[in-house]
C-alpha cells in the first residue's frame, strides 16, 4: 500500500509539473524540477512541493517543467520538452533529484535551486529570490 501511494504521489509531482498551465505567456523563469518515482524524497514531498509551487506563482512568471529521470522512456520525453525550451544542455549540468532548478527564461542562466524537501516557507523564498536574481 505504501508503494502504490508513493507511486501515485509521483505520477501526480510528474503530471502537475509537466501542465504548464500555471505559468503565465510572460514567463521570467523556467524551474526545471528533477524528478524520479523510485527516489525517496520525490515520493515523500512532491506532492507538497507541487502545491507549494502553484500557491507561489498565481502570476505565472515561473513555468514549471519536469526532468522525469523514472525510466529511459520519460527521460526521453523530458529531454524533448527541455531542449524546446533551450534548456537541454544546460540542465544536463545538474543531476540531483528532487530539486527544482531555476533559471532565467531569456539568458537560460542559472539563478538557484531548492529541494522539494524543504519547507513551503524555503520553496517560497527559493522563487522570490530566482525572480529577484533577473538582471
Amino acid at each position: 500500500m505504501k508503494t502504490l501511494k508513493s507511486i501515485l504521489a509521483s505520477v501526480i509531482l510528474v503530471t502537475m509539473v509537466s501542465i504548464s498551465a500555471f505559468a503565465g505567456p510572460e514567463s521570467k523563469v523556467i524551474a526545471v524540477v528533477k524528478s524520479a518515482a523510485w527516489y525517496p524524497t520525490c515520493q515523500q514531498n512532491g506532492q507538497r512541493a507541487m502545491v507549494a509551487f502553484m500557491e507561489n506563482n498565481k502570476n505565472g512568471l515561473i513555468q514549471f517543467v519536469t526532468a522525469d529521470v523514472t525510466n529511459d522512456d520519460t527521460k526521453l520525453k523530458s529531454a524533448g520538452e527541455l531542449k524546446k525550451l533551450g534548456l537541454d544542455l544546460e540542465a544536463e549540468k545538474y543531476k540531483a533529484t528532487g530539486v527544482a532548478y531555476f533559471f532565467n527564461a531569456e539568458t537560460k542562466a542559472f539563478i538557484n535551486q531548492i529541494s522539494v524537501a524543504k519547507t513551503d516557507q524555503e520553496i517560497a523564498l527559493a522563487m522570490k529570490d530566482a525572480l529577484k536574481g533577473l538582471k
